[in-house]
């Protein structure tokens, strides 16, 4: 297993300010969002470090941050607005408001020991100001979810412990958060939640007490089977500790990577069937006891290792197994596989949400993997240990960590820098609302600009844009009759606000879907709307097997039923088939304006297998190359 997380330490993000910039989010405060339409759009862009060496990860940022700070031109730097005119010539980005997907959970960063450690040693006035730095709606990041280790992780400056050390104790007589209270985490968790009292903080536990595990050790070994109804209790106790204290726990992770070992740290191997037990008997405890609002995430680990973890727990979706409501949602770590993973498994298994719960990214690329994180239904991005100090320290992990969010002067300890990465993730974490949908819209390439929009509960639209280039890149975004252009520099993430954009689903319309490339159209073969048809292209005849109605919620439907990439496929050479609308990403699909019909899980265009040309020539997704055989013409 150890191929699994070597990655991971490559730990939070970021890079750039100095502490006399602390507060330089102040006063970058939204105005945007007014029910009115509005005539303009506001900006707020964030780069990359110009200066050499400061490029993103590299450990000069730890021995001189503010000198890569100098060197940082947009630090969520408010721009002159542009203005909304009327929709005219060939947009980049089209946002469809009517097709709503996943609803935002928040956005933040952990706050496990080692940043509570680094914000213990600041003084009362030092730690406020660098809470208001990430917390604060108004003049900081407006961070909104947090990750507390239940028990030590590897990030910590104590002793490795758990709530119950010593001999078995399987009636949980010894439980007790007293460490986290004397260590200043529930303090500072306190104290966080009354600057941002939205904060929503959800737990996971790297080991279970020894006495639990067949080593008898925090570090590696698996869980016994006798002790899953003893570790459900023991998760019960502790999110009842917190409550007690004034911190509810909005979820709990089964476990930190459970297919992990690691050799240094704790950590505990704990098998999809025993998360299958875990969950119904946590789901049990909690209700009986009265926590049960508290939500239950399964996974918690790699997305590659997803799919066949995830099935263990939950069951395949035609027969689910006995824990499957007592699970809420699925948790990911981004170390190996692809973002693609969470929008399969949202396919899967609709009604369960999915969330990015770990990871640490560094410029302009990372700020697209956030993108394809959100783009792939999470609802949620949170990254990983938030503050260490210019020594790397504290920590108990064998590697060398890459910079964190926050960086401390280890000599005078009110001396904070926040890198590029702080405000990158502030470009979304600070105008994108709980509880906003995402909406589709066309994304680009490296080479251009990718993006991702929200529907902000206020009605603002909220398009945040990736520039990865080392040009500048002019782009339009659209919506309905309305769009607005800019110029987003080099290695910039710019944020678009657009208060009062229209609303209104755009109404179906019907008809057929001809080719660029043969001339002939999308047909469902032998007009039988059976489950699992292959479409195709057809001559053109009027008939309704090639009448397809373009849905205001992303579909596209004829004969009853729904275009859809097979088994909510999203590699190259998936097939389009006809199937009964079940409202997954596999069955939403933008016809941009340049004739690109592009699937909203994969971001492929629908494409006409091998360049066929004759009747019956069988459709696909296929990466966008703008190809005649992936342009369609409604007609």
């Amino acid at each position: 297993m150890t191929a699994l997380v070597p990655a991971r330490r490559t730990l939070s993000r970021m890079a750039a300010v100095a502490a006399t910039a602390l507060l330089s989010v102040a006063g970058v405060i939204v105005t945007g969002g007014e029910a009115s339409a509005a005539t303009s759009v506001q900006v707020y862009w964030s780069s990359e470090s110009r200066t050499a060496g400061f490029e993103p990860v590299n450990g000069n940022w730890y021995t001189d941050p503010a000198t890569g700070l100098a060197g940082t031109p947009y630090k969520l730097a408010q721009q002159a607005d542009v203005p909304v005119v009327a929709a005219s010539g060939t947009a980049t980005i089209t946002a469809n408001v009517g097709s709503r997907h996943q609803s935002v959970l928040g956005f933040g960063s952990s706050l496990e020991e080692s940043t509570i450690y680094n914000l213990s040693r600041m003084s009362a006035t030092a730690r406020e100001r660098t809470l208001r730095l990430l917390l604060d709606p108004n003049t900081g990041a407006r961070f909104n979810v947090a990750r507390i280790a239940f028990g030590t992780s590897d990030f910590t400056s104590r002793t490795f412990y758990t709530y119950d050390d010593g001999p078995a104790d399987p009636t949980l007589s010894r439980f007790s958060i007293q460490k986290d209270i004397d260590y200043n985490i529930v303090n500072v968790l306190k104290q966080a939640r009354a600057i941002n009292p939205d904060l929503l903080i959800f737990a996971s536990v790297w080991s279970p007490p020894a006495w639990m595990k067949s080593n008898n050790s925090l570090i590696g070994g698996n869980l016994l089977d006798q002790h899953v109804p003893t570790l459900a209790a023991y998760y019960r106790k502790a999110v009842q500790a917190y409550t007690a204290q004034g911190l509810p726990i909005h979820a709990v992770t089964l476990q930190n990577e459970p297919l992990y070992e690691p050799p240094d740290y704790p950590g505990t191997l704990i098998s999809a069937d025993q998360e299958r037990r875990l969950a119904a008997a946590m789901r049990a405890e909690f209700t009986s006891n009265g926590v049960g609002g508290t939500k239950i995430w399964a996974f918690d680990h790699n997305f590659a290792e997803g799919p066949s973890y995830v099935a263990g727990v939950l069951g395949s979706p035609g027969s689910p197994s006995d824990a499957f409501n007592a699970v809420d949602g699925l948790a990911f770590h981004d170390y190996s596989g692809e973002p693609s993973v969470m929008g399969q498994i949202k396919a899967n298994y609709p009604s369960k949400d999915v969330a990015m719960t770990e990871r640490a990214v560094w410029g302009t690329t990372g700020a697209n993997r956030i993108v394809d994180y959100l783009r792939n239904h999470s609802i949620m991005y949170q990254n990983w240990v938030t503050m260490l100090d210019k020594n790397r320290q504290p920590e108990k992990w064998s590697g060398a960590p890459d910079p964190t969010m926050l960086i401390q002067n280890p000599s005078d300890p009110d001396t904070v820098w926040a890198l590029p990465e702080y405000y990158m993730t502030a470009q979304f974490s600070k105008f994108i609302q709980r509880g906003a949908k995402r909406v589709d819209t066309d994304n680009g390439s490296a080479s251009t600009v990718t993006n991702v929009a929200f529907l902000n509960p206020d009605g603002s639209l909220i398009t945040v844009v990736v520039n990865r280039s080392t040009t500048n890149q002019t782009f339009t975004v659209r919506s309905g009759a309305q769009q607005f252009a800019s110029t987003l520099p080099a290695k910039t993430v710019g944020t678009y606000v657009w208060a009062g954009v229209d609303t209104t689903p755009p109404s179906d319309s019907t008809g057929a879907l001809r080719s660029n490339h043969s001339g002939r159209c999308i047909d469902v073969p032998a007009a039988d709307p059976v489950d699992g048809a292959r479409l195709q292209t057809y001559d053109c005849n009027g008939s309704a097997a090639q009448q397809w109605t373009l849905g205001g919620d992303g579909t596209v439907r004829a004969m009853g039923k729904c275009m859809d990439a097979a088994a909510a496929g999203t590699a190259n050479g998936t097939p389009i088939q006809l199937y009964t609308c079940n409202g997954t990403g596999a069955q939403r699909f933008t016809l941009t304006a340049a004739g690109d019909l592009v699937n909203a899980s994969a971001n492929r265009c629908v494409d006409i297998a091998d360049w066929g040309s004759a009747n019956g020539a069988q459709l696909q997704l296929w990466d966008c190359t703008g190809g005649a055989n992936q342009k369609w013409t409604r007609v």
